[in-house]
């Protein structure tokens, strides 16, 4: 048996961490030791084989990147830490190559597998046009054409890697073994004592419907719907050559969203502007009780279509915001408005699954409310930020479905950032996007009940009388802050220079 403790580098993994996270290479050293020695055999020899190959001078970036490739969860992993700009460059531009790998699988073995699945390609006008497009953590993508009436149509199959099913199957039963390494020697490795085995059970059964074609199919046809009105947007279309294993849909011709070559500052701010809109403003001012979102909008999966429009791919991995969700979420953001923490915590009880320590919960949320005092916008960056630090040090848990919510906020965030777009525009756009529907559904408000929240926005009558009414309470608070801000930097000028 591989002994994977001896061969991870600690201090090569805090090299591509910032400063502040150099202390979590220890107990990412641990989890991956335990996850790579809990692989069969032939796997783990494969897996050595791979990184002794490689040249003497590729870095830990690089053997991070290659070592992604060998197992569907380390590369689901990779791709979403892709577009985090908390690593370093150098491993978010090895990562980023996840997003589509030039094909492995041969071109029989998607042959034979295509015959199998939906009968002989021959009989049914279908012609495989090679190589293959690309290929992802779980699947390949070949294109293809079929004579329909008196023209061809494109189209391209995605159907499952040979295996894949069971080598995912063992890998995430492998990751509640890691989640159950971190709790057991939290105090040993120096991260906090949280429920680690319980985050990683979450994703898990997430990640089992990526190899549920029939389930993305369902998403496909869902998304279409939701998004038929959008002229700007194109959710590729199903065709009729379906089955668990294989999905036919519409080829959608253009490129990467981030490989474009957009010129103009302008065209860039639109694209990012039309990406946070649709993948994000859309579900959270839904109208439904539950709105689906996409779990994965990494740039390999976003095109900037020949037709101009935002072509958005892969639907095997989607999430559902609930209206309570929503409604706590705009809570959230209203207290921090109100520079009102405990109104924060409140909100936050409402969807939270449990609250390890609710003093130190509070102290989270007073200093995200300082933060909004010095003039930060209490939009989703900064209510990320605060839930990440409430996870930490407060040991708040959120369901499966936020989780992934978070998870697609830094990934489009660092869609963004790739175009040269900076940090703020997200909360601008989605800012716009509210005051936007706030507008349109004023006239209805004059004869809605005090407490009904059905609107797009999830705000009440209540919830803005009490606004008002609670703004000379805010500015205090926000003059008071500032006064005790002051303070603080007086006494530390005045205070005498030690030696």
């Amino acid at each position: 048996m591989v002994q994977w403790n001896l061969i991870i580098d600690e201090d090569a993994l805090a090299s591509v961490l910032p400063d502040e996270y150099a202390k979590l290479a220890r107990p990412v050293a641990g989890a991956l030791a335990v996850f790579l020695e809990g692989l069969a055999d032939e796997r783990q020899n494969a897996i050595l084989a791979a990184q002794a190959a490689l040249p003497a001078e590729v870095d830990i970036s690089g053997r991070l990147a290659v070592l992604a490739k060998s197992c569907p969860v380390l590369h689901k992993l990779g791709q979403i830490l892709a577009r985090d700009p908390v690593l370093a460059p150098e491993l978010r531009e090895e990562l980023q190559q996840l997003e589509s790998l030039p094909p492995t699988v041969a071109h029989g073995t998607i042959t034979n597998t295509l015959n199998r699945e939906l009968g002989s390609l021959p009989q049914l006008g279908i012609e495989l046009v090679e190589p293959a497009i690309a290929e992802a953590s779980v699947a390949v993508v070949v294109g293809y054409t079929q004579a329909v009436e008196d023209t061809t149509r494109r189209g391209v199959l995605k159907l499952l890697k040979p295996g894949i099913e069971e080598r995912l199957a063992e890998e995430l039963e492998l990751a509640a073994r890691v989640g159950e390494y971190l709790d057991h020697r939290c105090e040993e490795l120096g991260i906090p004592s949280l429920d680690y085995k319980e985050t990683f059970d979450q994703v898990r059964d997430k990640l089992q419907w990526e190899v549920r074609l029939d389930r993305e199919q369902q998403n496909l046809l869902t998304a279409g719907r939701i998004y038929a009105g959008e002229p700007r947007v194109h959710i590729p279309s199903l065709h009729e050559y379906c089955t668990p294993r294989v999905t036919a849909m519409e080829w959608l011709s253009g490129a990467k969203l981030t490989d474009h070559d957009h010129e103009d500052k302008n065209t860039r701010r639109s694209l990012a502007a039309l990406a946070v809109e649709t993948l994000l403003a859309k579900p959270m001012f839904s109208q439904d009780s539950d709105t689906l979102f996409h779990c994965d909008p990494h740039a390999g999966n976003l095109l900037h279509t020949d037709q101009g429009r935002l072509g958005i791919l892969d639907w095997s991995l989607v999430g559902y915001l609930t209206e309570k969700e929503r409604v706590a979420l705009v809570q959230v953001v209203l207290a921090a408005a109100m520079l009102n923490a405990s109104e924060v915590v409140r909100a936050l009880d409402v969807v939270a699954t449990s609250v390890g320590d609710r003093d130190k919960l509070q102290a989270v949320a007073e200093r995200w409310i300082q933060k909004v005092g010095r003039g930060s916008l209490p939009g989703l960056n900064w209510m990320v930020g605060m839930l990440d630090q409430a996870y930490q040090e407060a040991g708040l848990r959120l369901g499966p479905d936020l989780l992934l919510f978070r998870k697609t906020l830094h990934t489009l965030d660092g869609v963004l950032h790739d175009l040269g777009i900076d940090d703020d525009r997200l909360d601008s756009v989605l800012l716009q996007h509210f005051l936007r529907q706030f507008i349109a559904e004023w006239p209805q408000r004059w004869i809605a009940l005090p407490h009904w929240r059905g609107f797009a926005t999830r705000l009440s009558n209540f919830d803005l009388a009490r606004c008002l009414m609670e703004t000379p309470h805010a500015a205090a608070r926000l003059w008071l802050s500032q006064i005790n801000d002051r303070l603080s930097a007086f006494q530390q000028s005045a205070a005498p220079a030690t030696k």
